[in-house]
């Protein structure tokens, strides 16, 4: 049974009532202890010779506990209530209080005695612990004589009374290891679940990073096609499991809600960009409805909100193949700084059975799975979303008719942190809008934003009543693009005063020569209708420009990335690529932290989860040791994006965090946000760079699918710059990967053996990639036997790699045939000049023996020795280096 203090089982203030009611009843003094014999309540009707006098005097107290402790020992052996003498010579009696069969406490009654006091014995007491005789003695004649009889019916009594409490503390006993136990189940899915999502999200890095630049690459229609159903089915997948992430925070109770202050303009924004991809090509018009005088300030979790709209909207569009998904937001005032956001989403899609309404916001629920079954999802949306809801003060319903659509709507209560209306028109003068609209959905909401905005509008049916337009003034004409005809255009050009406002579909790429025709994209809503009345410049970025292109280049920024996958590097170098800046990488901790102590970097992107020294603790000694890295941005790169992760990088001396896998809108958005203006030129015409001649034949490496390698990266220069990493590190990999077999350290070994099963399988290395699965599983496992007796056959096969990839790569390796073989003389001073380093933890000097090592030529066992002092002293592992020296020095002398 796990080691309980009493007060864990039994509260305090029960176990003195229960006490202090026994004394009233039984005039006996009473104290209820720990196992140990330490009081944990105060005394009840003692009498002055015990807490005046013995338990007054230092000795005296601990002879009381002594007492106190045999005689719960003596009742816990006897199985009931035991009478017994204390040292002072009074009559006590003790039961135990029990959890199950183990003692936690002991109830104390006594101090009484059968017959007058022994003068002797209270006067040789009062020597022994420093009392005054006389005073001692007169309390001891104090003290009640009580018959036998009634100590006897008093201490069964008492054991009545611990009987109920030792129920009691066996029955908390069994609450408290029922809670471990289900506390323990929740550390061990939350643990499941933080490494299931690293493990999926860093290959998925690979897959949507890979996908990401073979798409910039001169691929056919058909193929480039495929890559972009490639990285759509990766995104997908990632919400997938984001949704099963964030479902089990919130089920175990862990789910944060981060409050801060926001633009609801902006969520709208990010939600209707995101939802105008997912409708793509359906017969469905995205219309946006909000309220132009909500607050432009509010104060709450906008994250949380926005995937509040978000799943709401997903849903929308997956049921509704036409019409329309109607965003509503509205609100209405609750008090002097609180507002009730109030949020419908509104689809005319397939509907809802009423017997199916009650099922909605259940966990895993899909609802009539044969009609939906080409509908992807979990099914946990909508469960999310209402639990979030909840966890703010929030509510959700729905209201939908089967076959016509559905309308969920929410209501969620926010403080304002500014009042001003998010949408104004800055004139006061009149306006008048003309509208050339076929989508009826489209029609009646630019209507009603007109009208909210304070203007008047009108349809325009007929080219003859243009004319009806040169009679006002400030005058906007709004057309779709299906309806702007020749006629049109020469009406414009023709009267010059009246705007003309073009408006296109999210995916159209447009221009216009006329000065008053401005062109803006779907959806078309009060803010962009505002910023056209205001004559203000409406472009955002996300109307113009793709997830691929790049607005600035930073040529003379200089960028570290570290991450202990060297496969993370190309793919993040790689998508960095157009941006022309200055890029080092690191593959480790400690790597970075000599980078930095060579160079200065404008900006570090920094892995969070690597062997030795992680990101987080790598960030430490940078703001700790670096002054000059005081406000330099550390942002970190983290397959673990789950609730509160930003929160805990900033809380740890980190700037910000990039989820992978990595999406270049939101890296490039970093980059933005944190290099210094003076390193980012504004560029305005992206200029597509000169494509690669595609080779005509398929590359051939014995021992490598280089076809299905080549189909994975996208491209021929990037698998050889892939290739290329992993040919580097073989010999070093294989000796970490060897010595942790030897040392049995599974830790580090599945790390590794994990690191090769992806790494093998990028370039085509099949075999080898299996074999490193399976150890990986036996590693996980804790299966020494397996990892014994494969890991030299796994290691023979990696290490044939080297002979195969040297003669593509032979700059990689030192080309030391004419270097004079090292003497036994040249050696002894390098290692005494080596141990002086190592004793001083001077790395320069470390490095500068290394250097001078490295003159000389190694031959046989030495060659070995060399390589992994190299390794060690990269490393920075000071043990292994001294271990490396003695071998080779007792080598030598056997060889000698």
């Amino acid at each position: 049974m796990e080691e309980l203090y009493i007060t864990d089982l039994i509260d305090v203030d029960v176990l003195q009532q229960i006490q202090d009611a026994f004394s009233k009843l039984t005039g006996i003094a009473s104290i209820t202890t720990d196992a140990c014999g330490v009081a944990v309540t105060e005394g009840t009707n003692f009498s002055e010779f015990c807490s005046k006098y013995t338990r007054g005097s230092a000795l005296g107290c601990i002879r009381c506990a002594q007492c106190d402790r045999y005689g719960g020992e003596l009742a816990l052996e006897k199985g009931s209530s035991t009478t017994y003498t204390c040292h002072a010579g009074l009559i006590d009696f003790a039961a135990p209080i029990m959890a199950g069969d183990k003692m936690v406490g002991c109830f104390i009654g006594g101090q009484v005695l059968t017959e007058p006091p022994d003068i002797t014995k209270i006067m040789t007491v009062a020597r022994e612990i420093n009392i005054d005789p006389i005073n001692y003695l007169q309390a001891a004649l104090k003290i009640n004589i009580v018959p036998k009889e009634s100590i006897e019916k008093a201490a069964d009594f008492l054991y009545t009374i611990t009987s109920v409490l030792s129920n009691i503390a066996y029955h908390k006993y069994l609450v408290y290891q029922a809670n471990k136990e289900i506390e323990k189940a929740a550390q061990m899915k939350s643990d499941f679940l933080a490494n299931m999502s690293h493990e999926i999200r860093t290959p998925m890095n690979a897959v949507i990073g890979m996908a990401e630049m073979a798409l910039r690459e001169n691929l056919s229609p058909e193929a480039r096609d495929y890559v972009t159903q490639i990285k759509s089915s990766g995104k997908t997948l990632l919400t997938i499991i984001n949704d099963i992430l964030d479902f089990s925070k919130i089920e175990s109770g862990k789910m944060d809600i981060s409050v801060g202050e926001y633009e609801l303009l902006s969520i709208i924004h990010d939600v209707s960009n995101i939802i105008m991809t997912r409708i793509d090509s359906k017969d469905v018009e995205l219309i946006l409805d909000i309220t132009p005088d909500i607050p432009c300030k509010l104060y709450g979790d906008s994250i949380r909100i926005k995937q509040i709209i978000l799943n709401l909207a997903n849903n929308a569009v997956k049921f509704t193949e036409h019409g329309q998904v109607l965003l509503k937001i509205d609100y209405f005032k609750r008090s002097s700084d609180e507002i009730e956001l109030v949020g419908s989403l509104t689809d005319t899609g397939i509907g809802i059975k009423k017997e199916d309404v009650g099922k909605l916001f259940q966990s895993f629920q899909q609802l009539d799975s044969k009609r939906n079954r080409n509908i992807e999802g979990t099914g946990l949306g909508l469960a999310i979303s209402k639990q979030l809801l909840t966890l703010m003060r929030g509510d959700i319903w729905v209201e939908s008719e089967y076959g016509k659509g559905s309308c969920f709507s929410f209501i969620l209560p926010q403080r304002v942190s500014d009042f001003n209306p998010c949408i104004t028109r800055k004139e006061s003068s009149s306006f008048f809008v003309a509208g050339i609209l076929d989508n009826p959905y489209v029609r009646a909401q630019l209507e009603a934003d007109i009208k909210r905005l304070g203007g008047r509008y009108m349809d325009i049916s007929s080219d003859d009543e243009l004319l009806t337009l040169t009679e006002q003034e400030n005058v906007f004409l709004f057309m779709e693009q299906s309806c702007f005809s020749q006629q049109i255009k020469h009406f414009l050009l023709a009267h010059p005063k009246i705007t003309g406002v073009l408006i296109l579909d999210f995916h159209a790429n447009a221009s216009s020569s006329m000065d008053n025709l401005l062109l803006v994209k779907k959806p078309l809503y009060s803010l962009n209708i505002a910023a056209i009345l205001n004559h203000e410049d409406f472009h955002s970025d996300y109307m113009y420009s793709s997830q691929e292109d790049f607005e600035f280049v930073a040529p003379e920024a200089e960028i570290l990335l570290v991450d202990d996958n060297a496969i993370n590097l190309t793919v993040a170098e790689g998508l960095l690529e157009p941006l022309q800046m200055k890029i080092d990488k690191a593959l480790s901790g400690k790597e970075a932290l000599e980078k930095i102590a060579a160079k200065h970097y404008d900006l570090i992107f920094m892995d969070h989860m690597m062997p030795e020294l992680d990101g987080v603790e790598t960030a430490h000694i940078i703001r700790r040791f670096h002054e000059d890295y005081k406000d330099v941005p550390i942002i970190a790169l983290t397959a673990n994006a789950v609730s509160g992760t930003k929160a805990m990088f900033l809380r740890e001396g980190l700037d910000d965090f990039v989820a992978k896998p990595i999406e270049v809108r939101i890296i490039v958005s970093k980059l933005k946000q944190w290099l210094p203006d003076s390193k980012i030129q504004k560029i305005y015409e992206q200029k597509s760079k000169p494509q690669e001649q595609e080779p005509t034949e398929i590359l051939q490496i014995e021992g490598l699918d280089t076809e299905t390698a080549l189909k994975l990266l996208g491209s021929e220069k990037l698998y050889w710059a892939v290739l290329k990493d992993y040919y580097r590190v073989i010999k070093k990999k294989m000796q970490l990967i060897e010595n942790y077999e030897k040392k049995e350290d599974l830790q580090h070994y599945t790390i590794e053996v994990h690191a090769l099963k992806s790494a093998s399988r990028q370039i085509g290395a099949t075999e080898l990639s299996e074999k490193a699965a399976a150890l990986e599983k036996a590693g996980n496992d804790q299966d020494l036997t397996k990892i014994h007796k494969c890991t030299a056959e796994m290691l023979e096969l990696y290490s044939d790699y080297l002979r195969i990839l040297q003669p593509y790569f032979p700059d990689e390796l030192p080309k030391d045939s004419s270097k004079e073989e090292v003497s036994a003389d040249a050696l002894s001073t390098a290692f005494a000049n080596l141990r002086e380093a190592l004793d001083n933890l001077d790395m320069a000097q470390m490095e500068e023996v290394i250097r001078q090592m490295n003159q000389y030529r190694y031959v046989d066992w030495q060659a070995e020795m060399f390589s992994q002092l190299q390794s060690a002293i990269e490393e920075v592992d000071v043990d292994t280096c001294e271990s490396i020296l003695q071998v080779w020095e007792d080598g030598m002398k056997l060889h000698t």
